[in-house]
């Protein structure tokens, strides 16, 4: 059964950590560039992505937002994009140097994991954090969509790097789906009609 989205929940950066700004920044921009290659990649339509400075508590951060148009995909191809910003963040704090236990730490997304829980289970599709897998007609664990993120982040990693460092140089931080489409050679598909 496909599923309609549009939107992810803002990600934000924890509020004391001993990362620069420029590397929490680097990190924001490969977990959005995530989501965006592997969500276009499934035939998912961009609307425009973007990393932007937040108050969080009376403290300045950094968070990011991936905004789709109205898209259709198949729910396991959804859980997976909704895995790749977590997985592209790993990659990125592990191509740094990073102790592979900091870098998971680090790059951990319940809000993206949680909302696809959500999202999924509104058209009836199972995500299991624990104990046995659903049937794969109609559900999956977070590991096995964790894992199929990994894959698909390592086999598009290029075009991953190509968006974040994108996002990065733009003076707004933001591209939209034509603009990352041309960075990537990955079509950027029409909205769906709504339902």
């Amino acid at each position: 059964m496909p599923v309609d989205f549009n939107t992810h929940e803002a990600h934000r950066e924890p509020q004391y950590t001993d990362l620069s700004e420029a590397d929490i920044i680097a990190g924001i921009a490969h977990h959005e560039a995530g989501h965006t290659v592997i969500g276009m990649t499934h035939g998912m339509s961009l609307k425009r992505v973007r990393v932007r400075s937040v108050d969080i508590d009376g403290y300045m951060g950094w968070t990011g937002t991936t905004i789709w148009n109205i898209s259709w995909g198949a729910c396991f191809n959804v859980a997976t994009e909704f895995a790749a910003g977590e997985a592209a963040k790993k990659r990125h704090l592990l191509l740094t140097g990073m102790d592979p236990h900091r870098a998971a730490a680090l790059a951990v997304a319940p809000h993206d994991r949680d909302t696809a829980v959500q999202a999924l289970a509104a058209c009836g599709y199972t995500i299991t954090l624990n104990g046995p897998a659903p049937h794969p007609d109609n559900g999956t664990t977070w590991t096995r969509a964790m894992a199929a993120a990994d894959r698909a982040v390592e086999t598009h990693w290029q075009q991953i790097t190509a968006v974040a460092e994108a996002l990065i140089a733009s003076p707004k931080r933001e591209l939209s789906g034509d603009q990352v489409s041309a960075l990537t050679g990955i079509p950027n598909t029409a909205p769906s009609p709504a339902a």
